[in-house]
């Protein structure tokens, strides 16, 4: 197991400040809200599609998007083992993509609930999604295994894709569509590249679901207008850890199990 040095692969990926207004109050109300901002990092493990972090017993999950440590970070992973998640979860501020995703596992981490203050089944998001679309018309952010099995079960699919993806939303169309959405399904790694508070506020009129493993179960992002949240719960750390360390995709670590699927939503007034 890797206990703390980050796999170094320097790829010329463009800096993420974080410079809109919408995307700072995000993730400032994502720091102040850690359920445990104390607790001691303990590993840092990348792998080539996600990295993850454990702190005070509870590992958290967030993809790397294609992005690797930098010369300057090669050894960011063992200098955060010993220090509070608070420390760790506040790269989210960083530039790098890298750190991004690194303060974003530690985030996941800080927040993870206990096995026992959730239900026992998992809670699929496309199911939810699927439900709350029939007869609508949904946008999907994010690349998502059943984007054509929902096509078949809601109103109308909208894809909203920074790829060139055929049938995807023009990039400046997006605004207008956006607008028109009944229901808005985000993935949580837009926080990575700095579009999750400007999906979930352009589709302000929508029911806006944040899904997939690097999704915070943060409530504060119910003030920031999701009205779900769909992310996961590991629950067996070292076979998910091996499975980062393998490369494996989300959905074949979930098969292999260690990884419950997760679904919060908005509290009643």
């Amino acid at each position: 197991m890797n206990t703390g040095r980050c796999f170094r692969q320097d790829l010329d990926l463009p800096d993420v400040p974080l410079r809109d207004d919408i995307e700072r109050r995000l993730i400032a109300g994502l720091l102040r809200s850690l359920q445990r901002p104390d607790a001691v990092v303990e590993h840092v493990v990348v792998g080539p599609m996600f990295v993850a972090v454990t702190a005070g017993g509870s590992t958290g999950l967030a993809s790397l998007l294609g992005a690797r440590a930098r010369a300057a970070e090669s050894e960011l992973g063992a200098s955060l083992v010993g220090r509070p998640a608070a420390e760790a979860a506040a790269l989210l501020t960083s530039d790098s993509r890298f750190s991004v995703s690194v303060g974003l596992a530690a985030l996941n981490a800080a927040n993870a609930p206990t096995a026992h203050a959730i239900a026992a089944a998992d809670a699929p998001a496309e199911a939810l999604i699927a439900k709350l679309g029939r007869g609508k018309t949904v946008g999907l952010v994010g690349e998502f295994p059943f984007a054509e099995s929902l096509r078949e079960q809601v109103g109308d699919l909208k894809l909203f894709e920074l790829r060139d993806v055929p049938g995807a939303v023009a990039r400046e169309c997006w605004d207008a569509a956006l607008a028109g959405l009944n229901v808005l399904a985000v993935t949580g790694s837009a926080l990575l590249t700095r579009k999750l508070g400007y999906f979930l506020d352009q589709a302000a009129r929508a029911v806006a679901v944040v899904l997939g493993p690097s999704t915070p179960l943060s409530p504060s992002l119910f003030d920031c207008g999701a009205d779900y949240l769909c992310g996961s719960l590991v629950t067996d750390p070292d076979q998910v850890i091996a499975g980062v360390t393998d490369g494996l995709p989300f959905h074949t670590m979930k098969r292999q199990g260690g990884i419950r699927l997760v679904q919060l939503s908005r509290p009643c007034d």
